[in-house]
Order: structure tokens, then C-alpha cells, then sequence
């Protein structure tokens, strides 16, 4: 299958946990079949897979048996991102271990804000630290809704999720996260939205010692390259020169990881097809940085690396 190809971003929906008021026309829906369909033409082997819907316990929980009920039954095709409620963060560490200990997930799915709350928060502070004591690999996704202020009326995936992920992450740079816990792995969705654009204006104009910018944990300029730099970054909606090139200007291609958006309501597979050959015709990255984008995932999810390894031997003895 594609030399172990890893798409890092599906999503799969429950109905049941659908919000209020949400209207199915002109959407198209995940299912297993599509899913595989889809890969099976771009030659992916196996692909995670993350929810993103209503924000309580309760809802997550049964998302997360959801998904794991779904690698339950393509466990060669399919890898669980588990979600956690930081909206309720006495409740997020009993999920993180639960996915660990119950659901053998691959690794984790945050967003980008909670009811307004951005990552670099203290309330997360034992959370990130849970995350960096299990050297855990976490996929970091803008939040799906809200921004009516923003917006335009226009849906809020168009425009604000883009920003809101350069916000959380700048907000966890400032707050010092990625100074206190360097043991886990961040990877951004949608090439880290508008983040690598804007790197070169929060390193000049917001670094210390400048202090024009409130920065009480004194982050130099220097601290914001390395930090941008050790950081993952997804193709999902960003596989086209204006979004991937930006992304190979602060970091290198081995920190490139393909992804699809596969689910998403907003993402049609015309779009997914469209990401995925632009970042096959990539001219900033040679052929072989370009074929080795679907692979960069292995190193970061070894379990699930050596789950694919092991369906292809099965295959190739049969």
C-alpha cells in the first residue's frame, strides 16, 4: 500500500452526536467504505482518525468508542486520534489515560480553543505534562465552530480556523509551553493554517528583549524559529504552493505529514483530491521529500507503523 502511506487527518462523524440545528444538504458524510475508497485510489495505507462535534464528557466518550469500534473492524486501515474534553479539564486526564488503557489509540486530538479558552491557558498545565511524561504525539485542529464576530457570515472554516490555529499556538509560545515540555509531538492541521505566514512578523516584531509585545516568559526570536521548526505540519487543505510553501520556509520537509481532511463536512473529495496532487507536483521539495511526506507519520506513531508493517507481510505471504 503506497510504501506504508499514513494520512494523519480523517474524520469520521456519529449522528447521534450531531449539534442541534444541523442540516445535511449538500453534505457528503464519512463512512468506512469512502474512506477506503478514497485511499485506495491515492495509494494511502492507513489513516487516523479524529472527531470533532459537541464539547462535553459524555459526548467524547462515546466518540472515542465510536472511532475505536471502527478500528475495531479495519484495524489495518484505520488508527484512533483520541479526543478530550479540556472544556472540562478535571475530566480530560481520566479520558487521555482511558484512551491509552481501553481504546489503544494511536495518539490525541485537541482544538485549537475551548468556549474561548486558548491552549497557552494554565488550567492545561497538567495535560501538556501528561502529554510530554508519555512522549504522546498530538494532533491539534482548529475549532470547528463559533467565530460569529469573525466570520462574515461565512462558515468559520472558511477564514477564522486558519487564524485560530496560528492563535493557540502563539499562545502556547508566549504562555512558555514548548519551553516546559519538549518531549511530545505537536502536529497542526491544515499546515498550521496562517502560523507559517505569520512567523517572520512575530519573530521581529514580537520577541524579547523588543518589549513591545507582552512576552513575560522573555521568548527571543531565536526561541520562536526552533519552536516553529520542531513542529508538525498536516497538507489537509494545504497542499497548493501558497499554503505548503510558506510551511517549507520554517521548517524541512521531514516535518511535512500528509493529510486529507478526509470527512470533514466541508471538505468534498474533489478538494481532497485537489490538496493531494498539488502536494504531489510540490516544486520545493525534490521527488524523494515529496514521496517521503506520506511516511514522516511512522516515526511519530510507532505502534501504528508497526501494525501497517505487519498487515503488509501478511499480504505479501499470501
Amino acid at each position: 500500500m503506497a510504501g506504508g502511506w499514513i494520512d494523519v487527518h480523517g474524520h469520521f462523524n456519529v449522528i447521534a452526536l450531531r449539534p442541534p440545528g444541523y442540516d445535511p444538504t449538500n453534505k457528503w458524510e464519512f463512512t468506512p467504505e469512502t474512506s477506503l475508497d478514497f485511499m485506495d485510489r491515492t495509494g494511502v495505507a492507513a489513516q487516523l482518525l479524529s472527531n470533532y462535534g459537541p464539547q462535553t464528557t459524555a459526548t467524547i466518550i462515546a466518540a472515542n468508542n465510536h472511532g475505536a469500534a471502527l478500528v475495531s473492524k479495519h484495524p489495518e486501515r484505520f488508527g484512533l486520534l483520541a479526543q478530550l474534553p479540556l472544556a472540562e479539564p478535571e475530566n480530560a486526564l481520566a479520558e487521555l489515560r482511558r484512551g491509552i488503557d481501553e481504546l489503544d489509540c494511536e495518539g490525541f486530538a485537541i482544538q485549537s480553543n475551548y468556549s474561548g479558552v486558548y491552549l497557552g491557558d494554565a488550567r492545561f498545565e497538567p495535560i501538556w505534562a501528561e502529554f510530554d511524561r508519555r512522549r504522546a504525539t498530538v494532533f491539534l485542529h482548529p475549532t470547528p465552530m463559533g467565530y460569529e464576530e469573525t466570520r462574515l457570515g461565512q462558515p468559520g472554516a472558511l477564514i477564522e480556523a486558519p487564524f485560530d490555529t496560528a492563535r493557540t499556538v502563539v499562545d502556547m509560545l508566549y504562555a512558555g509551553v514548548f519551553r516546559r515540555f519538549q518531549n511530545f509531538n505537536l502536529i497542526l492541521a491544515h499546515g498550521g493554517g496562517v502560523l507559517p505566514t505569520l512567523a517572520g512578523r512575530l519573530e521581529t516584531l514580537g520577541p524579547w528583549p523588543l518589549g513591545w509585545a507582552d512576552n513575560p516568559q522573555h521568548v527571543t526570536s531565536a526561541e520562536m524559529r526552533e519552536t516553529f521548526a520542531r513542529l508538525y505540519y498536516d497538507t489537509a487543505l494545504a497542499g497548493t504552493p501558497h499554503s505548503l510553501d510558506p510551511v517549507l520556509d520554517v521548517t524541512t520537509p521531514d516535518h511535512v505529514l500528509y493529510g486529507a481532511d478526509f470527512g470533514a463536512p466541508c471538505t468534498y473529495i474533489e478538494v481532497c483530491q485537489t490538496h493531494y496532487d498539488a502536494m504531489r507536483n510540490n516544486q520545493r521539495m525534490t521527488p524523494a521529500e515529496r514521496e517521503a511526506v506520506g511516511r514522516n507519520a511512522l516515526k511519530l506513531f510507532p505502534k501504528f507503523a508497526k501494525r501497517i508493517a505487519d498487515a503488509a507481510v501478511r499480504a505479501a505471504a499470501e
